[in-house]
């Protein structure tokens, strides 16, 4: 590295500062992968790639099959460099490049190599200089005490488009480079030579895909779904492959046209005959929008550019014809079917077993939902199919009254999945005058104003082979949900989580958005598991999601994690730091970035937490654990990591639960997010179970308490939440691994002591005060007032302004019980539930916004064996019936 300055000038002025960990290696001859794998891990180098950094959307390495970055772990100093050096020539090397960081830049961008082999000279053109150069190089050379004579070469047709610059090779590169050169260049002769550059190779491909296509400056709609345009683009990250076929099920192809390639001359539905040739003009429009070759300096750019078109071609528009070419398709290699197309008459009963058989076939199908401006058509409201609405150039439902001005709507409802543009859409034609666009030969080949859901559709099916392109393993499943999950919410119509809508949050106008080719392609999900078989599907239906959540709570730090074994996830100790651990999974096909975890601590057992109140304030009711290892520059797909927080041994004492015997519960929640995590960041989830309806929020509601044998045991827990306004709750009690004889009683009218930090009589500021018994809930102060009062030992005057208020603090009790499974009963004036079913419904009038403290009380068997567990659980659930959160604990006989 000695021949590489630590610093260098920029051409625009900025430095360029060395990075000792990377270099650019050169070879004489195209290196085979294996080869130059074999030579890095010798070296203990890695090939500069995306698992180095966090990857950046549309970030590519410029790697040729000649040059190749790479990048160690620690600094490179001289004598690593001649090992590297000497092993590389045994593969052809030509020369080694330092790495320099621009400043002012971030990234990898700013990371870039001044060729070492490459000197490009302007020379002065005055009447009596001499341009030749190797006197000047041979005087340079001999000032800076180079021993060896540089030996340059110049490439005259590089030479020839340098505006005046003559591009010169140093042939010796190993004995002088072009550092040394330059400088000794500049510094003695002046009056010779006006200006010396280097050739600089960036690490990171500069480009930002915007195909030469000629009419793409006109395709609007590319631009808005975020497939090319200005900055980083879907096609930035794939353009389609050549290997996945797009069916365009329609009026069949212009299969001479040269914008459009395709798989297969297809077929004809009415004869069953090759080929696909047209039978109309709407099927090239479709397949121009899906699949136009991408950047072949003609037309336009289909969403997927580089996969191929199958073209099957309506001769009746019969739903015999519908059902045969979905069936054709799928038999002979289609990977999606685009059908622009939805009549309500035609026969289900032929049409839906050719749709499942496709769809068990792995094939994703996108239909259009029709443009009445009314109810969808079918085969749009089958289930299996993606039932595409069309937007407008403002990004609403395309209605009769958007800007555009044309008279027709897309129609709307229930099964509607996404919306594409759908108006003035550029697309490819018949060639000539057989197409929309009547005019005479090349002019006539495209049209630049195809419109209706017919538009919107084959845009979502370029993205689905977009997908199956870049992620081959995706299911048709999956890649309709990363679809859904990663559109849009734009529009005037607001989004709202619906059931039966799992992939975030949807209208019947929008569906869950519109599409985003970017976001699509780009998408990770990180996720925290709510139990071990959480496979990331929402809402979470596989068990009760507080029991062994990814989360466990250490009274040391040793990196033990099995969060399905409570023994494992014990007590916290008191006095001294204890540790929580945290699993991240990415669920998603692309790597996750600047992943994100944190946790918070409700020092109670609670049955009901809201989001987002419960896992972002920081007050007594809700302790923020110190970070330790909280964040992830990047999570592969299918990759963990462990996030750890530490609880510091003064957060044990404020922790309460230290009294009346009771052991510390750990009640943990705990949230992850990701900069690409896009269907986290576009959902609302303010309210009530919000762990089963995002995998991004997670909770552990799991208690361990050591007992002995025929001893008294009470499992306190709080019902409620101060931001639920419900009037009733029901709780579920779960003593089935109690044995039959073994008592348990519900105690409704605790009195709380057993949480003594918690105010069940505080109201919070942004909920109505609730009436006390007398009918009362404050006292207004009508003008300026002074009492004088006693304050501990001081005696003086209050002043209460004018509009001062007492608000009376109310101590909620619950009202009416009854019971499915056990019976209330009457205990020294209290109210007691006798748990006798194996599963007991307990329902209760509540006061709005109020919380309550119960409690689960029972006695050990006297014959309970050391190290014997008794688990009990108790949920909550809301006026309709749901599940919104739970707790459970585990007695362990010592």
């Amino acid at each position: 590295m000695k021949n590489f300055p630590r610093d260098m000038k920029h051409s625009s002025g900025a430095p360029l500062l060395l990075d000792p960990t990377r270099l650019l290696l050169s070879f004489q001859r195209p290196l085979a992968r294996a080869d130059l794998d074999l030579l890095l891990g010798g070296l203990d180098l890695f090939l500069e790639n995306g698992d180095v950094e966090p990857p950046v959307p549309g970030e590519t390495v410029n790697h040729t099959n000649t040059r190749f970055w790479v990048q160690a772990r620690r600094a490179i100093n001289q004598e690593r460099f001649e090992v590297i050096e000497k092993a590389a020539m045994a593969l052809g090397l030509e020369w080694i490049g330092p790495v320099y960081r621009l400043a002012g830049e971030s990234g990898r961008r700013a990371l870039m190599t001044p060729l070492p082999n490459v000197i490009v000279v302007r020379f002065r053109e005055r009447e009596g200089i001499t341009t030749d150069l190797r006197a000047a190089v041979a005087g340079a050379a001999a000032g800076a005490g180079i021993q060896v004579e540089p030996v340059l070469q110049e490439v005259q047709e590089k030479s020839r488009y340098l505006n005046g610059f003559r591009y010169f090779l140093i042939t010796n590169v190993q004995q002088v480079n072009a550092y040394q050169l330059r400088q000794r260049l500049e510094e003695t002769n002046s009056q010779l030579i006006a200006d010396v550059q280097f050739e600089t190779m960036p690490l990171i491909t500069p480009t930002s895909i915007a195909p030469n296509d000629t009419l793409f400056a006109q395709q609007w709609d590319m631009t808005r779904i975020q497939a090319g345009g200005a900055g980083t683009t879907g096609w930035d990250l794939g353009t389609g492959a050549a290997s996945v076929v797009v069916c365009v099920l329609d009026t069949g192809c212009d299969l001479t046209h040269p914008d459009l390639v395709f798989s297969t001359p297809g077929i004809n539905l009415g004869t069953m005959m090759p080929d696909g040739s047209p039978t109309g003009n709407h099927g090239t429009a479709c397949a121009g929008i899906a699949a136009a070759t991408f950047n072949n300096g003609l037309g336009v750019s289909g969403v997927a550019g580089n996969a191929r078109i199958m073209p099957v071609a309506f001769q009746n528009w019969s739903d015999t014809e519908v059902a045969a070419g979905i069936n054709w398709a799928s038999a002979n290699g289609a990977d999606v079917i685009s059908m622009s197309f939805g009549n309500n008459g035609w026969s289900h009963a032929l049409i839906d077993p050719a749709i499942q058989s496709a769809f068990n076939n792995d094939v994703v199908m996108c239909v259009a939902t029709h443009n009445y401006n009314s109810g969808i058509t079918y085969p749009a409201t089958n289930a299996l199919v993606i039932a595409v609405g069309a937007s407008d150039e403002v990004d609403n439902r395309k209605t009769p009254s958007s800007p555009d001005m044309e008279n027709w709507g897309s129609n709307f409802g229930p099964q509607i999945s996404v919306v594409a543009p759908g108006v003035h859409i550029p697309t490819t034609d018949r060639q000539g005058s057989a197409g929309y666009n009547t005019s005479a030969g090349t002019a006539g080949d495209y049209t630049l104003t195809f419109n209706g859901t017919s538009s919107a559709t084959p845009h979502v099916a370029g993205l689905a082979a977009l997908i199956r392109s870049l992620y081959p393993t995706l299911s048709n499943v999956q890649i309709r949900a990363l679809i859904e999950h990663s559109a849009q919410k734009t529009g005037v119509v607001a989004y709202a989580e619906v059931a039966g809508y799992p992939n975030g949050t949807w209208n019947q106008e929008m569906g869950y958005g519109r599409i985003n080719v970017l976001r699509a392609l780009d998408a990770a999900d990180v996720m925290i598991k709510d139990a071990p078989s959480d496979t990331g599907a929402e809402p979470f239906t596989g068990g009760n999601f507080w029991d062994f959540s990814d989360i466990v709570v250490r009274i040391t730090d040793d990196n033990v994690f099995v969060p399905s074994d409570p023994l494992q996830s014990k007590n916290v100790e008191r006095g001294q730091a204890n540790y929580i651990y945290v699993r991240v999974t990415n669920n998603g096909p692309r790597a996750a970035r600047n992943v994100t975890v944190s946790t918070r601590i409700t020092p109670y057992v609670g049955l009901e937490f809201v989001y987002p109140q419960d896992w972002t304030q920081v007050n007594a009711m809700h302790v923020s654990p110190a970070p330790v290892t909280t964040s992830f520059a990047a999570i592969p797909p299918g990759g963990t990591a462990l996030a750890k927080f530490r609880i510091e041994a003064a957060q044990t004492e404020t922790l309460y639960g230290w009294v009346s015997g009771n052991g510390w519960h750990p009640c943990l929640l705990a949230s992850v997010n990701a900069d690409n995590d896009y269907a986290f960041a576009t959902a609302v989830l303010t309210g009530t179970v919000p762990t089963t309806r995002s995998n991004n929020l997670a909770q552990r509601n799991l208690s361990l308490i050591d007992v002995l044998a025929n001893a008294s045991a009470s499992f306190p827990f709080i019902a409620g939440n101060l931001y639920n306004a419900e009037r009733v709750m029901t709780l579920v009690i779960d003593r089935s691994r109690l044995p039959q004889a073994m008592p348990l009683l519900l105690s409704i009218d605790d009195d709380g002591s057993a949480f003594p930090l918690v105010d069940f009589e505080t109201v919070p500021s942004d909920v109505e005060p609730i009436e006390d018994e007398c009918g009362d809930s404050s006292v207004v102060f009508l003008e300026r007032t002074r009492i004088r009062t006693r304050l501990g030992c001081c005696a003086g005057v209050m002043t209460l302004e004018k509009g001062s208020r007492f608000d009376c603090l109310v101590t909620h009790k619950l009202g009416k019980v009854s019971v499915v499974g056990g019976e209330v009963i009457l205990r020294g004036g209290k109210r007691y539930v006798d748990v006798k079913g194996s599963q007991v419904s307990v329902r209760m009038e509540k006061a709005p916004n109020a919380i309550y403290a119960l409690s689960l009380r029972t006695t050990i068997p006297s014959t309970a064996a050391q190290g014997e567990q008794f688990m009990i659980e108790v949920a909550q659930q809301n006026t309709q019936g749901t599940t919104v959160g739970g707790a459970a604990m585990v007695y362990v006989v010592k």
